[in-house]
């Protein structure tokens, strides 16, 4: 999977179903949980950046 889809997919499934797909699709666990590293970054910036601008209006 592509670095966005990747997050996109991470961000959207459960860790149940996220467990299951990796060890039964032989998927690249580095490359998963760096993806989530940066899903985790990004929707945090984005989290703080909602969290700022409500604080302002």
């Amino acid at each position: 999977m592509k670095r966005l889809k990747t997050i996109k997919y991470i961000s959207e499934t459960s860790i149940e179903d996220l467990v299951s797909d990796v060890l039964e699709n032989n998927r690249d666990v580095n490359h998963v949980i760096q993806a989530a590293l940066e899903a985790r970054k990004e929707f945090g910036l984005k989290v703080q950046e909602f969290i700022d601008k409500l604080a302002g209006s």
